[in-house]
This record gives structure tokens, sequence and C-alpha cells, in this order.
């Protein structure tokens, strides 16, 4: 039996639990600030501990930006997951996979500003998140054709399909306040709902509810689109 039973975390285990929070902190910052704008220090502040004590972790802030866009990549790819084991046909496994993703990313990273700085990696880093994406829309892709082989979405470009749905996900960080009218949970619901009706061959009659806007007082601070 492992010592406490296994009921206390491991040293490893800690320190990836504390790498884990500072990357999703830095994230925050870097959404807030940008990558160019944003520097170990302003991480550290935000954490509460001293610049010093992130170097434990990171080795520099471009370490910490990779792995940022790296943390990013493994929600999409789990979130996927969840939609091939729990879906139905293609364009449910498609809703149910980026619904899951959209729903973290904007509650647990912040809006996700930095997946559009891809230029603020460079040389190994960059080559490395640029395959990772790519794994990531080809598997998108396959779902795309699964769902015009089982008739759940209309014959269309496999390809042009998922860089439509893609634009609409990262287009969020231009409107999307978590100060808004709208949860992470109802902005994920309703933006992943109306993207995938533009390919979907039986889309529902009417929207889903969580696309009405709410009639309480977060509505007033909500940026517009």
């Amino acid at each position: 039996m492992g010592r406490w039973a296994n009921a206390v975390p491991s040293r490893a285990e800690q320190s990836d639990t504390k790498r884990k929070a500072i990357i999703r902190e830095a994230a925050r910052v870097f959404n807030r600030r940008g990558s160019h704008g944003t520097t170990l220090d302003d991480v550290a502040e935000r954490l509460g501990v001293t610049k010093a004590a992130l170097y434990r972790y990171v080795n520099n802030k471009n370490d910490l930006l990779f792995a940022c866009h790296e943390e990013a990549m493994e929600i999409a790819n789990e979130a996927l997951e969840a939609g091939e084991r729990e879906g139905r046909t293609g364009i449910e496994k498609i809703q149910i996979g980026m619904t899951g993703y959209l729903r973290v990313m904007i509650s647990d990273l912040g809006v996700p500003v930095l997946l559009l700085e891809e230029n603020a990696l460079a040389g190994e880093d960059a080559t490395q998140i640029r395959a990772l994406r790519d794994a990531f829309e080809k598997r998108l892709r396959r779902l795309v054709e699964a769902g015009i082989a089982d008739g759940s979405i209309v014959p269309t470009n496999p390809k042009l399909a998922v860089f439509m749905l893609l634009g609409a996900v990262h287009w969020v960080t231009k409107w999307y306040s978590p100060d808004g009218p709208w949860t992470a949970e109802e902005a994920a619901s309703a933006l992943i709902e109306l993207a995938t009706r533009g390919f979907a061959a039986n889309p529902s009659p009417t929207l889903n509810s969580h696309l009405h806007l709410p009639s309480n007082s977060r509505a007033k601070r909500q940026k517009e689109p």
C-alpha cells in the first residue's frame, strides 16, 4: 500500500498541479495583455509568487507561452474524445466535442486570445503546435466525413466546414465576456449550435433556449459583437 494509502499527492503530482495552475493563470494574463505585452513578472504577480518561484516550473516566457498552447490542444483533444465516445452521429460528435472544448477554454483559460497569436512562437515550438493543430483539424474533418456518410451532415467540403467552424469558435475572443449575460456553458452551447447548423442535414426547426438573451443585470455588461 502506498504512503498514506495514496491519499496525499506525491511531490511529482503536487508539482504537476502547480505547473497546471501556472499555465492556466498565465493564459488569462496573456489573453488580457497579449503575448508581447506580458512578462513573467506579470504572471508571478497574478499568482502571488516570486518570479524565482516560477523558474521551478518554466524556463522563460516562451516556454510558458508554448505550454499554454499545448494545454489548449490537450483540452481540445480530450473534448473531441468525449464527443466521439458519446455522440451517435458525425454531427453529434462534433457538437458535443466542440461545445466541451469551447466551454472549458472560456471558463478555465479565459477568452483564448492567445490561440490567435501563433506567430508569438518560433522555431521548434511553433512547428510542434502547428503539428498538434493539424492533427486536431484532421480529426474534425474525419468526423465531418463520417457525418456525410451517416446522413447527419450535408455533402460538403470537410476542410472548408472545419475552417468555418473553427473560425466561429475562435472569433469568440472578439465578443465574449465572463461578466456578460451568458455563462461559458450557455455561450458555448449556443455558438456551436449556430455554427453547425450551416452543414447539418436536419437542423432543428427551433434554436436552443440558450440563444435567448437572459433578462438579468449581466446583460447590460455584455460586450456588443
